[in-house]
């Protein structure tokens, strides 16, 4: 008998309820009370007997079947076996399509339909054969991980995408099963895989570098790889170099070591970069010899570091022409765990310290006199520390190396933790290395992506200008625009702040006394009107690599409308990147500029694709035009077999490139116990920051407000 449609006004045709959520369902009544649902659709589209299709796919695609019961359901302790507690979604339902197969013809005709179900069709988006991780999802959690996102998060930023979670297809519980796989398929070859990426990246790109060492159990001990365009970088900016390491990278606690410059516009580059297990001599050692071999043999100028005793005995076996440094920026933040409780709260004392070290244009025995001052007025004569950097001066004090041109680069070691934080915004302590490997691509694209808006700024658009004078246009044309502002900073000064107040002759050459009115400071400028070559007691050119405020004054008052060409480092111009490279063998810097062909047709899709869907968000026809083109193209790959379905071994290798299959005894790194890692012993300034982070609290012991309370109160008598 047929049943009975809910409906409170008798009808021949049953009146369907209407659901917020979709698919809709017609919703009836049986005999014994019982409802059951009939999906709606329009009846072109309605599942009838007789119908006929080619493939049994097609077929289900057009029905999917939901019958049958679990047998172990409701009996969740069988045989004295404790099951897993667990939802079930099978509900006895009867509806069923079933096709027989015409072998004459090939094709599937369609016998016996039963539509009535016994449950409501709302639940069909979480049901097993609705969802589905077809290749757009899972290149949307891949990709989402080279930035370090989750798969949790991935799955929050793709509804935003699609507009609903039932446009999804596919649940949070499947994005993260997806990631687990991508893990799963790397695991115990996680080494191999990527060595064997380097080699075959090596094969393609003869410009690609790489290196490593295994202990004596074949475990990866040492690793270094720089591409085409880091070692083009190196060769163009490498005079200056910055090198520090960083943790929490990987889930092998391997140090991250990357070389870091600045480029023309004074921004951080990426030379290369290592992974370390061990942060000893031996170890830096590898990787500075390694790095040098990569670079064609040619020495930094200068290298800045921090204090590691180990790589000082690394740099002092190595390098033989370059000169090393300590960085100031990491000396000076280690002063507040170096003096009293109550002199680093002391403003007044940071601000004269920094003032006398950070002072560039004073004279050695200035800095001395200030310095020792300051000892005596603080109580910090006798301070071991302090003793100590004052004996080392010479390695981090700027006045003791005004003719470094160190190029903005001083504060290197400032520059490598600022670099090394902006790594670890790609990175996390649970990655493999081969996923690294991709994050770390992630990030070498974002600089490189700087780099180039940068380069075009600076050729394509035209500044400010604060003067009339024919030096600071001349400037806005030849250098980039982060050194055009350093160097109209100093007309600034030459214009409004600095004067000549007395000017000798001396074999043709003028000698002029010039005031820093502002500074109550006073250099000495040479001129040759000859070949216009000038030079400052500041010395500041040859610091930095730019006229400075009192010898522009000179030039400005001897009517010089540009810039000499001596004094144009082709370093900081516009034109940098341009300059030929000798050292290197063949063309195989041209490779810095290639790019994978199918790469880049794919984004070009992905743009057409979100542009039309930009285009037509407004029209529901346009809309749906699209929908159906897309569909229809889908349909014809498929009809044709151009689009082989692929294996999981094949989806993954997709990402990350083939399994590990060749005869390499490579073997994963042994988890480091570095001095870096997130569980090292807490300095006392890390404890003062986490501190000042809580709120203050009264403790009951000695009553005052403070970090503590009357268990740990410093006051506390034991009895």
């Amino acid at each position: 008998m047929a049943p009975t449609p809910v409906s409170t006004v008798p009808t021949e045709q049953p009146t369907p309820i209407q659901y917020i959520r979709s698919p809709r369902a017609e919703t009836y009544l049986t005999q014994d009370g019982t409802r059951e649902w009939i999906p709606y659709c329009v009846e072109d589209k309605k599942p009838r007997e007789g119908m006929v299709f080619k493939t049994l796919e097609k077929a289900i695609e057009f029905y999917k079947d939901r019958e049958g019961i679990l047998e172990s359901e409701g009996n969740y302790e069988e045989k004295g076996k404790r099951h897993r507690k667990r939802n079930s979604k099978r509900v006895g339902c009867k509806a069923r399509i079933i096709w027989n197969l015409n072998n004459e013809v090939g094709e599937y005709k369609l016998t016996k339909l039963f539509e009535p179900h016994n449950h409501s069709r709302t639940s069909m988006p979480y049901l097993r054969s609705s969802r589905k991780m077809t290749m757009v999802h899972k290149n949307f959690v891949n990709s989402n991980t080279r930035m370090n996102i989750g798969p949790t998060k991935s799955f929050r930023l793709f509804k935003e995408n699609v507009g609903s979670y039932d446009n999804v297809g596919a649940t949070i519980k499947d994005f993260m099963n997806f990631h687990r796989d991508l893990k799963e398929h790397i695991k115990g070859d996680d080494a191999k895989m990527l060595i064997e990426n380097f080699i075959r990246k090596r094969d393609v790109f003869n410009g690609f570098y790489f290196d490593y060492s295994l202990d004596e159990h074949d475990h990866v001990s040492h690793l270094f790889w720089a591409d085409a365009t880091s070692r083009k970088n190196y060769s163009l900016f490498g005079e200056m170099i910055s090198f520090d390491c960083t943790y929490d990278s990987n889930t092998y606690s391997m140090v991250l070591a990357p070389f870091i410059g600045v480029d023309h516009h004074k921004s951080c580059i990426t030379f290369g970069v290592g992974l370390l297990s061990k942060e000893d001599a031996q170890s830096f050692e590898w990787l500075f010899r390694t790095f040098l071999n990569a670079m064609g043999n040619c020495e930094p100028r200068y290298l800045i570091t921090n204090q590691d005793p180990a790589m000082k005995v690394a740099i002092n076996e190595v390098f033989s022409n370059t000169r090393h440094r300590l960085c100031l920026w990491h000396i000076m933040k280690k002063v507040p765990e170096k003096v009293g409780p109550e002199l680093k709260q002391d403003e007044g004392f940071l601000k004269l310290l920094n003032e006398c070290v950070w002072d560039m244009e004073q004279e050695s025995e200035e800095f001395e006199a200030t310095w020792n001052s300051l000892m005596v007025q603080y109580n910090l004569v006798e301070n071991g520390w302090f003793q100590h950097m004052f004996s080392i001066r010479e390695h981090w004090i700027p006045c003791y190396f005004r003719d470094l041109r160190l190029g903005g680069i001083l504060r290197t070691t400032s520059r490598s933790e600022s670099e090394n934080s902006f790594f670890i915004n790609f990175t996390n302590p649970h990655v493999t290395l081969v996923e690294f490997y991709m994050r770390f691509e992630s990030a070498m694209d974002a600089q490189r992506h700087k780099q180039d808006k940068l380069n075009t700024e600076s050729i394509h658009s035209v500044p400010q200008f604060i003067t009339p004078l024919p030096l600071e246009k001349h400037a806005a044309e030849v250098y980039t625009r982060n050194f055009f502002y350093m160097f109209q900073d100093e007309v600034y000064k030459a214009c409004f702040r600095c004067g000549i107040s007395s000017i000798r002759m001396e074999e043709n050459i003028e000698i002029a006394q010039v005031m820093d009115h502002s500074r109550q400071k006073t250099s000495e400028v040479t001129f040759n009107s000859g070949n216009l070559m000038t030079s400052c007691s500041c010395e500041l050119f040859e610091r930095l690599g730019i006229l400075c405020k009192y010898a522009i004054c000179v030039l400005n008052a001897r009517q010089v409308t540009k810039i000499p060409e001596y004094y144009i480092l082709d370093l900081w111009t516009k034109e940098a990147t341009k300059r030929p490279i000798f050292y290197m063998h063949g063309n195989f810097l041209e490779e810095c500029r290639k790019m994978n062909t199918t790469t880049k047709m794919l984004g070009e899709v992905w743009s057409e694709i979100f542009n039309c869907v930009g285009l037509a968000e407004g029209n529901e026809e346009y809309l749906q035009q699209f929908l159906d083109n897309l569909r229809d193209f889908s349909k014809n790959l498929v009809e044709k077999g151009k689009c082989v379905p692929m294996t999981k071994t094949q989806e993954m290798e997709l990402f990350f490139g083939p399994s590990a299959s060749s005869n390499l005894n490579i073997q994963n790194p042994i988890p480091s116990k570095n001095k870096g890692k997130r569980h090292r012993i807490v300095g006392e300034k890390e404890v003062a920051i986490e501190q000042s982070q809580k709120p203050k609290r009264k403790c009951k012991a000695c009553g005052a407000y403070d970090y503590h309370d009357s268990r740990n109160c410093p006051n506390k008598t034991t009895t």
